[in-house]
């Protein structure tokens, strides 16, 4: 059962598996948030390597609340049981494996406070490598819409957000989202149908009902390495589970017909981008994406030639910009 909220009380979820290398940087940098109304819930889910021996070092910590696991659940499943274990009339869910500036969680508080229409209030992301060097910024890649709409800090009505998120997940990153509980609630805890699509569908699920407040700082650091869940999946399930959200969600949204046909080309276009970048891959995934997309919305596939087409100018542009980084030119 869901424990009553405590008004302005943030509850930081820490999921831990496997990232011993990452924890005293995650640890440190929720320890340290300039908020003083806080609680992080630290539950450690039978991590084969020295994670539990790095938490237990902040055990007595008294923001720090550790619950260590029996049996292994997986990432939705222990971060469903921390929002069940939360207080806090906010949830922010901290990957394990991130790292934030010190100031993003009173920045966020204070974009829901500003906007009370708000079920979610997020920032902007820097990628950062093992070493914590940033390699880039989710800011950049995003559409020319995005990007106008939020170069400064803003209130995107809930139906703004649900085309933004069909274009892209532009909340690249869950540590960087601070989710508002009652609204967590509304929309349904996170779903274990999905295991590389579970945000971005709880995302859409929020949208629906409620706006998004956007602070335009770059105050969260999303790490790439090669063992987050998305790079261990493969795929296969990674684009049916693409095809699976962003198919059913244009027949839910209530989208203009132009607006249905130019994401269905856009999620044709995420296919012909795996094909593309990964010939071998794609060719043999082919006739099983082609047949849960026959399953899950025929009509997309009129779709697919264009899609295919602006797979191959992407995948030839970034061999493009390899080549030129070799000064070979192209």
């Amino acid at each position: 059962m869901i424990k009553q909220t405590i008004p302005g009380l943030v509850s930081v979820v820490v999921a831990s598996y496997n990232h011993a290398e990452y924890l005293i940087r995650r640890m440190e940098s929720l320890i340290n948030q300039t908020y003083p109304h806080i609680e992080i819930l630290v539950i450690e889910d039978c991590s084969p390597d020295n994670s539990l021996e790095v938490l237990r070092k902040y055990e007595s910590h008294p923001r720090v609340k550790l619950i260590v696991r029996q049996k292994n659940g997986g990432w939705v499943a222990v971060s469903n049981q921390g929002v069940e274990e939360s207080s806090g009339e906010f949830i922010l869910f901290a990957n394990c494996d991130d790292d934030c500036d010190q100031r993003m969680v009173e920045q966020l508080v204070g974009a829901m406070q500003v906007h009370p229409t708000a079920g979610i209030a997020f920032c902007r992301s820097l990628l950062v490598d093992e070493g914590d060097q940033v390699i880039g910024d989710d800011f950049a890649g995003r559409e020319r819409a995005f990007q106008e709409r939020c170069a400064t800090d803003t209130l995107i009505s809930g139906a703004q957000m649900g085309r933004f998120l069909l274009h892209s997940c532009v909340i690249p990153n869950l540590s960087a989202a601070l989710i508002r509980k009652e609204c967590f609630e509304a929309a349904g805890a996170l779903s274990a149908e999905y295991r590389v699509c579970s945000d971005w569908d709880l995302f859409f699920r929020i949208a629906a009902n409620f706006d998004v407040a956007y602070v335009a700082k770059p105050l969260n650091k999303f790490r790439q390495h090669p063992t987050t869940i998305r790079s261990m999946t493969k795929g296969r399930a990674t684009y049916e589970e693409f095809f699976r959200l962003l198919l059913s969600q244009i027949k839910l949204l209530n989208l203009t017909f132009n607006e249905r046909c130019r994401f269905r080309s856009r999620t044709m276009y995420l296919w012909g981008t795996h094909l593309f970048s990964q010939p071998w891959v794609g060719l043999r995934n082919f006739p099983y994406h082609l047949r849960r997309i026959l399953q899950l919305d025929p009509v997309a596939l009129i779709f697919l030639v264009p899609g295919l087409f602006l797979g191959i100018c992407t995948a030839g542009k970034k061999v493009c910009g390899r080549l030129s980084h070799t000064k070979t030119g192209c």
